[in-house]
């Protein structure tokens, strides 16, 4: 075939000749030339125009079909590309009917079956092109143009290549069957058709569809949120948007349009009802795959083409939204609905049941395994949320029940699902009883790390996912009737009432045998985790020394195993109850023997450990059954656990508090005197983890509050309650005293137990009748004085929570006994400091190790009593904060060369500012000593610092824990201020205290950039902290920073609010844009006329820096759009402030463009903009303002225009 616009094409592409691809008869010279094509076009559209570059579209696709054959597969495969590329270059300006031709010629190629076939590899091109993922092409166009090329493809032609795939993938399963007995060269063909149309599907079934919705257009214009802090966004607000991106992940700029719901079926418009719903359509996916399997047995097998259809089989299990099942009648709506839940829920059983026939722990088989647990999880957790619109007896179905209803194989479906989980355990539990078990460890860890444990993660969410359906149903039920008790609610709800009643039975029956298998399983796990040789001790002891705890690890597993044994508290408590005693009893038996010295030989250190194990995950699942976390006044006793020991007759049938009364008798068992020779033989993890489940249980049961309750067991308050109401709480609470004290004399060196054990005090202490339970208590004064007088002997680690927790009781005490306590812990604290400080040789022994930690000890129980603070103690602590004051001064001057003791009293002064409460100080001198000391504690910290050559250390944790304990320090110190005064400008606050506290804030700030280098303070953790701390200054100190903080130190915030900006941490970029606004705000209000010309100056030249980048990045980088609004406000202050620079800026953007359309289409954008801003309310209200400190200009008032302005604009200067 001739090149017809060779000649052409030459003279606009400089590097390469079109020709040497039509007459070379080397590949790789196809091969550049071909890219050189691509080149040439996307950078010379303009010229070439768009009515040739279509035909050289057209001209190098008839090229593909003729040479299909003869063509290398690299080189046909960059042809392809080649194509799809100028395709997209091309499309926007296209014809409708052009483009739909071109659409309607792949497609006729697609089901011609030629091998191979151009249409196929064409089509799947041009649709990774389009969809703007990853592997879209540079084409250097602004978003606009890619944006209208996505909606226009999936609007008119997207649905017609997947109807040619499907028609591909039906056609070669027919062939399939009709050449079951064929030579495999027939074969190899129709695997490599179906693999090129699952790339299709894979890719369609994938797609992230746009939206008319105005937020979802402005979140596409802004591209995918850059925030490498996901935690700290998470907590902040949810995500729930399904919106097209302007970038990949890693804000690199290489994809367009990503999905935000990577793990969720795309919301598919309603005309593709009539394609995707076809329940033949359904069911060729999942034939498709099985056919792929069938594959594996011969050699021309491709394992993408199984992975790919998996993949499709769980998009398709997910399909959901409003409008793919939508209908003008919602019975049609809801039969839709219903058809495709049937035809997927006949389908996945077949799969679980082949599934099932397999060895499911060979690793041949994950892929199978977990794609069907994901594809069984995504079907159950969409269909739950879809809401039903068929309404019975005036009441909405429930989305379970209308399963349950409407589909005659969901009693099977939900049956097989749940005998699929049981499999899976038994599966694990068969790995530790075979040869398989030291393979799995070698490669894996241990076995929940393995595949078959993943996919039981899977099921168990989706399992979960039902039972708390059906427990938000009947406590919205139950709330209902409480409301309605006057009307006849009892009939209408017999729909709902019978069908989920029904399942409920179902689901305990399945629970049953879920929890058996798991416990097991755990069995197992106990005997393949307890060394049984000396080798493997010592990698067990390091190796339980790097994990994290059991109840952290299997949080999500225990939870569903919670949720399982609430289902029938009466079978699964009697079950733990049982295993529970039995291990506590042979725990006892192996004590015995050792302690009559009957062992002899027989004695087995393995089996107590391995008792010791399994009884520690039994205390686990108990509690994480009988409570849920927490231990404010507001956790209670669940509803299930009520129930069912409200049916109990009395207090030994009640296995509730059987099991709680077994836990206390193991831990008083497992604590014999230090002195008996079978403390040897105890285990500090079965203790810790039984005082883990005390802190869950004891606030929620002991002393409950029966007003908390409709009712109460009897043998709940029997065992638990007050005094006053026959309970026997108090001597329970007595007793746990005893067994805390016991612990520490036991395992005084093992921190953890330690920590567990103060944590269980604290825990009892926040509950306020438990508290004044012990103050009030005869062994409350022991204890103090047991603490008081042993604590050297514990972990320094630890001395600062033993104080807090007995600071918090005492406050619950007489008056005259709370202040015997805290004079006891005064005593205590001062005593750590005057035995070292106040010795005839401390500056000979000051680096003495043992004097250092105790030191240490001394500050974290200073610290840990400001921890404890609170209305009762507050001027006692406050009175030794003064008093300690100069010791803290001192250890900064001798120990300025360290680190440890700086960090340790920068903790304490971070404490102070948090926990004590300067409003409750008496009078304005006590304020004023308040400030003083602070403020000479923070000038003996800079001056030891800036003394204190660096050193390589000094960019480790420690100095950067010194940062941010400092930084924190000041901004508590802000916070506490407003409990009493909103800013110092406020008549609220005698003048002299808002100076000082001014001064004092002001130079906390100065000690934070004298005492830190630049690479420190841009470190994100830090950057954080300091730039909130630099906003809630120019909130409420701005008169104070103008007048006390030096210009170099203005410097360089104006350097630490640039690096903020677009920022990579969500946190990090909204509180710059909020620093910003208030900054400005202040200074376009107030003025600075009156400052240092070098302070003017540095202002001026940072404001320009902060509105050039900020305008950068606003108009063309990725950007959260979360953050629009605060980033926009920013912008405007700034604009405000220097409008001529904004002109210049806006200049050089008008000059960046190739046409006066562009340059037109950006001014009066622009010219818009500035109308609205000059009407709107926000920015009028902040230039009149008359305030001394201005509130920044209110974001939510600029919204609108800020997002017309900025979605308008990036439309065509943002580019790819």
């Amino acid at each position: 075939m001739e090149f017809t616009r060779v000649a052409f094409y030459r003279d606009i592409t400089k590097d390469s000749d079109p020709g040497i691809f039509v007459n070379s008869n080397v590949p790789t010279a196809k091969f550049f030339a071909v890219r050189g094509i691509k080149e040439a076009v996307t950078a010379s559209y303009a010229a070439i125009g768009l009515v040739n570059t279509l035909a050289l579209r057209d001209e190098l696709f008839q090229l593909a079909l003729a040479n299909s054959r003869s063509f290398e597969s690299f080189v046909l495969d960059s042809l392809c590309w080649v194509i799809a590329v100028i395709t997209k270059r091309a499309w926007v300006d296209t014809p409708e009917e052009q483009r739909l031709a071109f659409t309607q010629t792949l497609c006729k190629d697609i089901v011609r079956h030629t091998t191979p076939c151009i249409g196929m590899i064409t089509a799947t091109y041009l649709i990774d092109e389009i969809a703007g993922g990853s592997k879209c092409s540079q084409f250097r166009l602004p978003w606009e143009f890619h944006y209208t090329c996505k909606t226009t493809f999936e609007n008119a032609h997207m649905l017609h290549i997947f109807e040619a795939a499907l028609k591909v993938i039906h056609q070669q399963l027919q062939r399939s069957a009709e050449m079951q007995h064929a030579p495999s060269g027939g074969s190899h063909t129709i695997a490599y058709e179906r693999r090129s149309a699952l790339h299709i599907a894979d890719r369609v079934l994938n797609w992230a569809f746009t939206s008319s919705d105005e937020s979802k257009v402005i979140a596409a214009s802004f591209g995918h949120s850059k925030s490498g802090s996901g935690a700290s966004r998470a907590g902040q607000r949810g995500s729930s948007r399904d919106s097209d991106n302007l970038d990949d992940g890693d804000g690199s700029g290489s994809a367009i349009f990503e999905n935000e719901f990577q793990n969720r079926t795309p919301l598919f418009p309603r005309n593709w009802q009539s394609l995707l719903l076809s329940s033949e359509v359904l069911t060729m996916f999942f034939s498709v795959y099985e056919a792929t399997l069938s594959d594996q047995m011969h050699a021309y097998f491709s394992p993408g083409s199984s992975h790919l259809a998996l993949q499709c089989l769980v998009q398709v299990s997910g399909i959901r939204g409003k409008d793919i099942f939508a209908s003008a009648d919602a019975k049609d709506s809801d039969a839709l609905r219903a058809e495709f839940a049937r035809v997927i829920m006949r389908n996945q059983l077949q799969m679980i049941r082949h599934v099932c026939s397999m060895d499911l722990v060979s690793e041949g088989s994950e892929d199978m395994v977990v794609a069907t647990t994901q594809m069984i999880r995504r079907f159950i957790e969409t269909q739950l949320e879809e809401p039903s619109s068929t309404v019975v007896a005036n009441q909405r179905l429930h989305s379970l029940a209308f399963l349950v209803i409407g589909i005659p194989e969901a009693h099977e479906y939900f049956g097989e699902v749940s005998k699929f989980i049981c499999m899976l355990l038994n599966s694990a539990a068969g790995i530790l009883r075979s040869d398989m078990l030291q393979r799995v460890d070698d490669d894996f860890g241990d076995v929940d790390n393995y595949f078959v444990m993943q996919a039981f993660d899977e099921l168990a969410n989706a399992w979960s996912t039902v039972i708390n359906q059906i427990r938000e149903w009947e406590y919205l039920e139950e709330a209902a009737a409480g409301t309605n008790s006057g009307s006849n609610g009892g009939d209408k709800q017999v729909s709902n009432q019978s069908v989920l009643t029904s399942f409920t039975h179902f689901l305990v029956t399945t629970a049953y045998l879920i929890r058996s298998e798991y416990i097991q399983l755990r069995m197992l796990m106990c005997e393949d985790s307890v060394p049984s040789n000396s080798s493997r001790a010592e990698t067990f002891s390091i190796d339980q020394g790097l994990l994290a705890k059991d109840y952290v690890v299997y949080e999500d597993q225990l939870q569903f195993f919670a949720l399982l044994a609430r289902l029938d508290l009466r079978t699964s408590l009697d079950r733990m109850y049982e295993n529970l005693c039995s291990r506590c009893n042979a725990l006892q038996e192996e004590f015995k023997s050792l302690e009559s010295g009957t062992a002899g030989e027989s004695y087995n250190q393995h089996t107590i450990d391995l008792l010791h194990e399994q009884t520690q995950w039994i205390v686990l699942m108990i509690g994480f059954t009988l409570c849920d976390s927490g231990t404010s006044e507001r956790v209670l006793i669940p509803k299930p656990v009520l129930e069912y020991s409200a049916a109990c007759s009395n207090t030994g049938q009640d296995l509730t508090v059987q099991c709680i009364m077994v836990l206390l008798k193991m831990l008083e068992f497992e604590l014999v005197s230090p002195s008996s020779p079978l403390a040897a033989y105890g285990s500090p993890l079965l203790v810790e983890t039984l005082f883990w489940a005390l802190r869950r249980i004891a606030p929620v049961y002991f002393l409950l509050d029966r007003s908390d309750y409709r009712d109460v067991s009897k043998s709940t308050i029997t065992a638990f309650g007050s005094t006053g109401d026959g309970g026997n709480g108090s001597v329970i609470i007595n007793g746990v005293l005893d067994l805390v004290k016991r612990t520490f004399d036991l395992w005084s060196a093992e921190e953890d137990v330690l920590q567990m054990c103060v944590s269980v005090l604290l825990a009892l202490g926040q509950r306020t009748a438990i508290a004044r339970e012990i103050t009030s208590s005869s062994q409350f004064t022991p204890l103090m004085q047991y603490f008081t007088s042993n604590i050297s002997r514990f972990p320094e680690a630890i001395h600062g929570s033993i104080i807090e927790a007995l600071a918090l009781l005492a406050c619950h005490s007489s008056p005259a006994d709370h202040e015997r306590c805290f004079s006891d812990l005064k005593t205590l604290i001062l005593r750590s400091f005057s035995q070292v400080v106040h010795s005839s040789d401390f500056m000979a022994r000051h680096q003495d190790a043992r004097l250092v930690n105790q030191l240490l000890g001394g500050l974290d129980m200073m610290d840990g009593l400001l921890s404890a603070a609170n209305f009762r103690n507050m001027d006692a602590i406050f009175g030794l904060f003064f008093e300690v004051q100069p010791l803290f001064e001192q250890l900064l001057t001798v120990y300025a060369h360290g680190d440890e003791i700086p960090c340790q009293v920068i903790q304490v002064m971070e404490s102070a500012a948090r926990y004590l409460d300067v409003s409750s100080l008496p009078d304005d001198e006590h304020m004023l000593r308040f400030s003083h000391c602070f403020r000479t504690l923070l000038r003996q910290y800079q001056t030891s610092a800036v003394g204190h050559s660096k050193s390589q250390s000094d960019t480790d944790i420690e100095s950067l824990s010194k940062i941010t304990s400092l930084i924190s320090a000041v901004s508590y110190l802000v916070h506490n201020e407003m409990g009493f005064a909103p800013n110092e400008a406020s008549p609220s606050i005698p003048k002299a205290v808002a100076d000082d506290f001014g001064e004092t804030e002001v130079f906390g700030l100065y000690c934070v950039h004298v005492t830190a280098d630049s690479s420190q303070l841009l470190t994100p953790n830090v950057l954080r902290i300091h730039i909130q701390l630099i906003s809630e200054m120019a909130q409420y100190r701005m008169p104070s920073l103008i007048r006390w903080l030096p210009t170099e130190i203005w410097a360089q915030i104006m350097d630490v609010l640039l690096a903020g900006i677009d920022h990579s941490i969500y946190d990090v970029g909204h509180r710059t844009y909020e620093a910003i606004s208030k900054l400005g705000a202040y200074v376009k209000v107030a003025g600075i006329g009156s400052a240092p010309a070098e302070l003017r100056d540095v202002f001026s030249r940072g404001f320009k820096q902060l509105l050039s980048k900020l305008l950068q990045a606003l108009l063309f980088s990725p950007f959260d759009v979360e953050l629009v609004e605060y980033a926009g406000t920013a912008l405007v202050t700034l604009g405000l402030l220097d409008p001529s620079h904004l002109q210049t800026c806006f200049q050089g953007l008008f000059a960046q463009g190739e046409s006066e359309a562009f340059a037109e289409r950006l001014s009066s954008t622009l010219t818009k903009f500035n109308s609205d801003l000059e009407a709107s309310d926000a920015v009028r209200g902040l230039l009149k303002t008359v305030k001394p400190i201005p509130d920044p200009i209110d974001s939510a008032e600029l919204r609108q225009p800020l997002f017309e302005f900025l979605v308008n604009t990036r439309a065509v200067l943002r580019i790819k």
